[in-house]
């Protein structure tokens, strides 16, 4: 033992590979824009509009819902009042296997966004999942095609939106986005 941690102590010091470090577990956080904000809307247009993503404002995110669960994991449900109290929920999800996500928005006791998708889980890999309704997806600027948005920045792994009813949405065009990043830790 003592030669190996005479041999694991240089190596440390000098900033390389750590044998007896152990590896991060695979998690996945979840975020939700909940901040109210003038933005620029249409793309192309000086007129703003009023993102209401407030947790109790009942055309924000009052009725959210998101529910994840997958391979070898509970489901688990967090809605608006979880995430106004506690704040952003992340928990540990195995190494392989799928993930699934159901976003949605409910207003007067009906469904009026749903997003719903899976991703494939990896090793050690740290899943983040912002959530946010407004014209265009959070952190990425603005698509260039809103019905089948491209990630287009590092870590970015998936977008996925569904429009909001109608009746429901504050502007035309509103949405709900749902961007899966995915963080390797090998590469910070």
């Amino acid at each position: 033992m003592r030669k190996m941690t005479a041999l694991a102590v240089p190596l440390l010091a000098a900033g390389c590979w750590n044998p007896f470090a152990t590896s991060p577990d695979p998690t996945v956080t979840i975020w939700v824009n909940h901040n109210e904000a003038l933005v620029r809307w249409p793309r192309d247009d000086t007129t703003r509009v009023r993102r209401h993503n407030g947790f109790d404002d009942l055309n924000g995110f009052a009725g959210l819902e998101v529910v994840v669960g997958g391979t070898g994991m509970p489901v688990r449900t967090y809605r608006a009042s979880h995430f106004a109290s506690v704040g952003e929920p992340r928990f540990k999800v195995p190494d392989t296997g799928f993930a699934t996500v159901i976003a949605r928005i409910v207003q007067g006791g009906r469904t009026v966004a749903e997003v719903s998708d899976r991703w494939e889980l990896e090793w050690e890999i740290q899943w983040d999942l912002h959530v946010d309704r407004g014209p265009y997806p959070p952190g990425g600027g603005i698509p260039r095609d809103l019905d089948n948005p491209e990630c287009r920045w590092p870590t970015c792994a998936f977008i996925w939106r569904a429009t909001i009813d109608e009746g429901a949405s504050n502007y035309e065009g509103e949405a709900l986005w749902v961007v899966l990043y995915r963080n390797d830790p090998d590469e910070w």
